[in-house]
């Protein structure tokens, strides 16, 4: 079974981790019930609540994973290690405030798949 591991940036996100999670997690269920996935969200030393959530969401749902930076490395720094974290077939970068849309996921799997 093939893996799809999706990273989520994410910085001072306290509102919109938790949606997130929940759009993925139901997205894989329901649509890609063949693939086997992670959630890797990688926090850059948020100053709200974000960490708090994603400690939370981390102990309920094992396919979800947070990489918690010990200072904020910026929005290339971050994102790229934690690209070098994930432990899937192929890697999907989504912005945590979903600006790009959960439902695009299937359709990168499929060109993907198709070899792009």
């Amino acid at each position: 079974m093939k893996k799809i591991s999706v990273l989520v940036p994410c910085y001072n996100e306290e509102e919109n981790v938790i949606p997130m999670s929940e759009a993925l997690t139901v997205l894989f269920h329901e649509q890609l019930p063949a693939y086997d996935y992670e959630v890797v969200f990688i926090d850059n030393c948020s100053t709200d609540s974000t960490r708090e959530k994603l400690r939370l969401i981390c102990k309920n749902d094992s396919n979800i994973k947070a990489i918690l930076n010990a200072k904020n490395f910026g929005q290339f720094n971050s994102p790229y290690y934690g690209m070098l974290q994930t432990t899937g077939d192929c890697v999907i970068c989504l912005c945590c405030d979903f600006q790009d849309p959960v439902e695009l996921i299937p359709k990168f799997i499929e060109e993907w798949e198709k070899g792009y």
